[in-house]
């Protein structure tokens, strides 16, 4: 989605024609009076935060936030302008009332500052945000305290705000929304929503500092008359609406930058510890001369740095037990046959090397049982392939039905073979585990006639090792896989037993 292209050649003429006539009444209106030139300034600030609503409004990617924020920050200093010119056109406003207008100005920079320091993945917590706008605006508060040790309406200010100061005060705060605007666009690492957003944050900021700066010294240098000079108020406003509606909207919802720089996430964690520490160092500087403020400031830091840090600890051990969980789903799957959902010959292989490690420490004796269906290749091909596979399901929940204990383990050993490791169990031990998976199988009554019979069957060869020795794993099983040769070549459907290391045949 994209703006019409003559949205932004309208908008450009439009500000344009604007500018110069507002040029034309400072020029030709003498002697200069503020009364003409308030509607002026007055318009190009709410028509640039219209502008920002506007896109606000039209966007879909994650800048939506930031462009809300931007707006708002623009309405508060467009609600310090109409405070000031009721003042300086009405004459009769109080001290105190001047000093609120002074404070709106400098608050809309904190809006602003929350616009920039939204985390570069576009994703913001509710209660994050809340909380982080909190901090902002009470720091805000307190830095104007710090200052001028007053705040509009509060009681025991030292004295009138000094202009100086406070021009001061304004051209710093300028040029550090600057600096963060230039950060974020530096640190943007691909082209769409958020580099345009950044960039156009940083050619205003950048501007309206340049402006302000221009505009706050002649206003001490000339007391009260401006003039053209008045055009440095209108001027970065009005830029700000031309960009904004000129510049193309996001496509789709994901046309911002998902994979920060290491700039953007160390911006990212510095901000909301950034705006605690601050606050905490305010209110201790405060708390002397306005100690129901520094307190206040206090409390909220030290409140939001256990909430955030309460919230953050929870997420991480959540984190950790859903990553345990997936790894001990992943490992499980990994160690698993997809077809028949017992071992498969990788978790066979190390449960072997296990338990004949065990064996060996404890003296105890280990089984090994090799199972083969008999004939399965004739089954398979005259029946088809699935039910050959749904065979297999069914043998295997059989035989792993006949495994009594947890501790023992069944593996698909490959294609129609399946393995038992019997831990802790002699020769008697397994030969009757072996006679219940025969039994088993036969109980399932598939019908599979060969010359043995009209039904499934299973040939099992077993070997037993009483005391494992020095000697590899790998004999077990070759003692074992002789045994079942030797189940199979006396005529299948039995169970055949050899001594560990007995590979010759009797």
């Amino acid at each position: 989605m994209k703006p019409k292209r003559g949205l932004g050649r309208i908008a450009t003429i439009l500000g344009g024609g604007f500018l110069l006539l507002f040029a034309l009444c400072l020029v030709w209106i003498k002697p200069y009076n503020m009364a003409y030139s308030y509607p002026f300034q007055l318009a190009a600030a709410y028509g640039a935060a219209a502008a920002c609503a506007w896109r606000t409004a039209k966007t879909r990617s994650a800048t939506r936030l930031g462009w809300a924020l931007v707006s708002a920050g623009i309405l508060l200093w467009a609600a310090g302008l109409s405070v000031a010119a009721w003042e300086d056109l009405t004459r009769h406003a109080a001290q105190e009332f001047a000093g609120l207008s002074d404070l709106i100005f400098f608050l809309y920079g904190v809006p602003v500052m929350l616009a920039l320091s939204l985390p570069a993945s576009g994703r913001e917590e509710r209660l994050f945000a809340w909380m982080d706008g909190l901090q902002a605006a009470i720091t805000g508060c307190t830095v104007y305290v710090a200052l001028f040790s007053a705040l509009p309406f509060m009681q025991g200010a030292d004295g009138p705000i000094s202009a100086t100061l406070l021009v001061q005060t304004y051209n710093v705060e300028n040029l550090l929304l600057a600096a963060a605007a230039t950060i974020r666009l530096l640190a943007e690492r691909v082209p769409g929503e958020r580099r345009r957003f950044y960039g156009l944050m940083t050619a205003f900021l950048w501007c309206y500092a340049i402006c302000a700066a221009w505009y706050n010294h002649a206003t001490l240098a000339m007391q009260e008359q401006t003039g053209l000079y008045d055009l440095l108020v209108a001027f970065p406003l009005v830029a700000l609406a031309i960009g904004v509606l000129s510049a193309p909207l996001a496509e789709q919802e994901g046309d911002f930058t998902i994979e920060a720089r290491a700039l953007s996430r160390l911006v990212d964690g510095i901000v909301p510890v950034l705006y605690t520490f601050a606050l905490a160092t305010l209110g201790v500087f405060v708390i002397r001369g306005h100690f129901y403020w520094g307190a206040l400031s206090l409390i909220v830091a030290l409140t939001v740095f256990v909430i955030r840090s309460t919230v953050l600890q929870s997420r991480l051990l959540r984190s950790e037990r859903a990553l345990r969980e997936a790894h001990d789903r992943l490992e499980e799957i990994a160690l698993t046959d997809a077809l028949t959902g017992v071992a498969n010959r990788r978790r066979f292989d190390s449960k072997l090397y296990e338990e004949w490690n065990r064996a060996r420490r404890s003296h105890s004796p280990l089984s090994l049982l090799l199972i083969d269906i008999d004939f399965f290749k004739a089954l398979n091909d005259r029946q088809g392939h699935q039910a050959g596979d749904q065979c297999l399901m069914r043998v295997a929940a059989a035989l792993q039905c006949a495994m009594l204990r947890e501790g023992d383990l069944l593996a698909r050993y490959g294609g129609e073979e399946f393995a038992a490791i019997l831990a802790d169990t002699d020769r008697h031990g397994a030969e009757a585990v072996a006679a219940r998976m025969q039994t088993a199988v036969r109980e399932l009554h598939l019908e599979h006639g060969t010359q043995i019979g009209d039904c499934l069957s299973v040939s099992i060869g077993i070997t037993t090792c009483v005391a494992a020795m020095e000697e590899s794993f790998e004999l077990l099983i070759e003692t074992a896989d002789r045994a079942l040769y030797l189940a199979k070549a006396r005529g299948r459907d039995r169970v055949e037993h050899l001594l560990y290391g007995e590979v010759e045949a009797h």
